[in-house]
Order: C-alpha cells, then structure tokens, then sequence
C-alpha cells in the first residue's frame, strides 16, 4: 500500500541544502554550549527533529539514516529532560545525555513561562516509542497531567485526556478503553480541525493498534497519513512549509508499535522510513 505525499516542497526556492545546514551547524555547536541549553532544551530537540524531517527528502543511503536516527536518540532524550525538569521544578537534577557534557539544572520558572504542554508531551512520548528509548518512555509515563495543566499555556480538554489515554495503555490500566472511548468522545463534541483531523487519527490508529474494535490497522494507518498531511497543509497556509507532515511522530510511533508486536506494516510512505519502523539504528 504505496502513499505518496502530496506536498511537494519547491526546493527551487529554497534547495534541500540551504533547509539542512541550519540545524546541522547547531547540532555541530551543542556540545560547546549544552550547558547553558536548559531553556534551549526544547528547540534543541526540535533542530534534531527538523533535520530528521527534512532528511526525508534525500536519497536513504545509510548515512542519511544514520544521521537521521541518531538526531532523533538525542531529540528524545532532551524531550524527556525538558519535561522531567518541568514536573520537579524546584529540584536539581543531572543530566547525562547520550556524549553530550553532564549538566545539572532545576525547572523555575518552567510552568509560570508555560512550558508543559500536551502537544509538548505527545512528541516526547512518541519520540521515545520511535527510539525505543524505554527509559524515557517510562518516565514521560509518569508524568502528572495535573502538573501539566498548571503550565501557563493552556491546551484543550481533548489534549489533556489523549495524554491520559497514552499513559492509561502504557501502565496497561483495566480504564484504558473507557479512556479510549471517553476521548473519542471529546474529540467529535469538540469538532474543530485539529480534533477531527489529527487528535481523532491518533486515536482511531491507536484503536486499531491496541484492541478489537474492528479497525484494520494498515488501512487506519494509511488513511490519516494523507488526511494528516491535508491537515498541516491547510494549518501551514500557502507560504510555510508543512514540515510536521513529513515525518507524523504519533502515526509512525505506531507504525513502529505495530511493527515491534510482531506484524507487519503493509504501508509504504517516505514520511514512514522503514528504518525507523524496523528499528535498524536502535
């Protein structure tokens, strides 16, 4: 099941290149500077995650995949610092990440800047299923969604509860489909784009990924890849590029989960790179 996107970026513009270095040359810089990073956390990930998204784009040779793996290790576990910082704000906490240089900072001041939200977590967890990275899987867990609601940035209700949703199957709690079908719920009753579009394709996809509701997961998953990419370019307008459809965390999270079950994921899409699906640089 071939899915070809429909945004095409007009490198002519802007070359493939120029949208690469960037975040090349601030990975490059990181080490120099990680210690003054704490506030830098979140944007630090997501240089690493631009890069990924973008090295959709080149030929797959195994060092682009390799480049594009391991951008996401690290992007997963400065997302898991960052929020781990904003659950214990007032403590210290030391850092080791990957062979960047130890650090130790506190989170003042996270929550009164807003700086926990649920898109914030949603992309962290999802991060961490792609990298297989159990450790901060776990952690994000755990993460109080009560504390989450204090931060300064608000969120809609449905935000709040797909996080519950997520953590509810990771701690396989008995309420997880209530929770399941309670959000599903929310997500119509809400009824704008982003509830409809993209909350409601995380859901249904998890909904065939993790019980018998009658979804097949591949045609699930086949189907929101595109409308989730019809979502970004119509969110992004006419002059931004729809960056976040080129590599849809959640969905390949997923594709990744469904993968690493034991069966096997039928649907071929360059926004899904096989070897982030099979595990290859994990």
């Amino acid at each position: 099941m071939k899915i070809e996107r429909v945004c095409i970026p007009k490198f002519e513009n802007v070359s493939l290149n120029e949208r690469l270095e960037f975040p090349r040359e601030e990975i490059n810089e990181t080490p120099d500077f990680f210690a003054d990073y704490r506030d830098n956390l979140l944007q630090c990930a997501k240089d690493r995650l631009d890069l990924a998204r973008w090295l959709t784009w080149e030929v797959q040779t195994n060092e682009i995949e390799k480049e594009s793996a391991t951008g996401l290790r690290y992007a997963s576990k400065m997302y898991a610092a960052f929020l781990k910082l904003a659950e214990h704000p007032e403590q210290d906490i030391t850092f080791k990440i990957l062979d960047l240089p130890e650090v130790t900072w506190n989170g003042l001041g996270m929550l009164e800047d807003g700086r926990a939200h649920p898109s914030q977590w949603l992309d962290a967890y999802f991060l961490a299923v792609i990298t297989r990275d159990s450790e901060s899987m776990d952690s994000l867990a755990n993460f109080p969604v009560e504390i989450m609601k204090q931060s300064a940035t608000k969120a809609g209700p449905v935000s709040y509860k797909l996080v519950e949703v997520f953590q509810a199957f990771h701690h396989r709690q008995d309420n997880y489909p209530s929770l399941l079908n309670q959000c599903m719920k929310m997500a119509v009753d809400q009824g704008n784009d982003w509830a409809l579009g993209i909350a409601m394709g995380y859901l249904e996809t998890f909904a065939a990924l993790t019980t018998d509701i009658g979804f097949d997961f591949n045609e699930t998953l086949a189907k929101n890849i595109q409308l989730q990419e019809k979502y970004w370019i119509n969110a992004s307008g006419p002059d931004t590029v729809p960056v976040e459809s080129f590599l849809p965390l959640q969905l390949l999270g997923m594709a990744c989960m469904w993968r690493d079950m034991g069966n096997t994921v039928t649907v071929e899409s360059d926004s899904l790179p096989r070897f982030l699906i099979e595990g290859t640089y994990f």
